[in-house]
C-alpha cells in the first residue's frame, strides 16, 4: 500500500488562485464557493488591512464567503500574477507577486506588487492563514471611490 505524497504549498496555492479567479468573474447569481472551500481549512483565517473598504479578519469558510463576495461585489477580476512562492521548508511561505484587479463598476484596473504571508497544513492540502500586503493601499482605495 502506497501513501500519498501531500500537495506542495505551490500547489495548493496554485489550485487555490485558479478557483478564486473563476469565482470571482463570475456574476452574482453563478457564483459557486465550493471549488475555493476545498482549498480552505475549515478553521482558516484570513487578515487584511485595516485601510481597506474590506479590512478586518475573517474567520473559517463563513467568514471567507463574506470576504469573497465582498470582494467581488467591487471587483470582476482578481488575479494573483505570476506568483514566486518563498518556501522555508515549514508551512508557512511568502508569496511575492502582482495583483491585477478591475473595478467591477467603472471597468478601471489596477495592477501593482503584491505579497502574502500564507501557512498551508499540507497534510490538509489547504490554507489555514492568509495576511497578504497590497502595494499603494491609497490608490487601490482611490480607484474604489474611497
Amino acid at each position: 500500500m502506497s501513501e500519498k505524497t501531500p500537495p506542495t504549498a505551490v500547489e495548493i496555492l496554485n489550485r487555490f488562485y485558479a478557483t478564486e479567479r473563476i469565482y470571482m468573474s463570475a456574476p452574482p447569481d453563478k457564483r459557486d464557493f465550493t471549488g475555493m472551500a476545498a482549498t480552505l481549512s475549515p478553521t482558516m483565517t484570513l487578515h487584511q488591512s485595516p485601510d481597506l473598504p474590506y479590512g478586518g479578519t475573517y474567520s473559517g469558510h463563513e467568514g471567507f464567503l463574506n470576504w469573497s463576495q465582498e470582494m467581488a461585489e467591487r471587483f470582476d477580476v482578481v488575479d494573483v500574477q505570476n506568483p514566486r512562492v518563498l518556501e522555508g521548508g515549514g508551512d508557512e511561505v511568502v508569496v511575492l507577486s502582482e495583483l491585477k484587479l478591475r473595478v467591477r463598476r467603472t471597468a478601471e484596473e489596477w495592477l501593482k506588487p503584491f505579497a502574502q504571508v500564507v501557512k498551508v497544513d499540507r497534510a490538509q492540502g489547504a490554507i489555514t492563514e492568509l495576511r497578504p500586503f497590497y502595494w499603494d493601499v491609497k490608490g487601490l482605495n482611490d480607484v474604489l471611490g474611497k
